[in-house]
């Protein structure tokens, strides 16, 4: 064990067929389609940004039903890089408004 007193609850939750289990009849190729592109283009971004690919990138996915879902997955030093970045986005929002 890691210390993280949640480790069984997310082992559970990552048990759960809702989240993993093909339906019959749905359509998931259509929605990894839009999330492929939706992920390229967010980690074009993050690449432009200077966030190495190796350290945090978009993988594209769809939930149970088809839809398209983008997963954010990456490194300490990726996730602190995507936190500057946040960072330099909010205050450049907030000097802006």
């Amino acid at each position: 064990m890691d210390g993280d007193d949640d480790f069984g609850a997310e082992l559970a939750a990552s048990l759960d067929p809702d989240s993993w289990a093909w339906l019959p009849g749905v359509d998931y190729a259509a929605g990894w389609r839009v999330a492929r592109q939706t992920a390229d283009e967010l980690n074009s971004l993050l690449v432009a940004c200077g966030v190495d690919r190796g350290q945090l990138r978009a993988i594209a996915d769809t939930d149970a039903q088809g839809g398209a879902l983008v997963r954010i997955e990456g490194i300490a030093e990726g996730w602190l890089s995507l936190e500057e970045l946040l960072c330099l986005a909010a205050a450049i929002r907030r000097e802006s408004h």
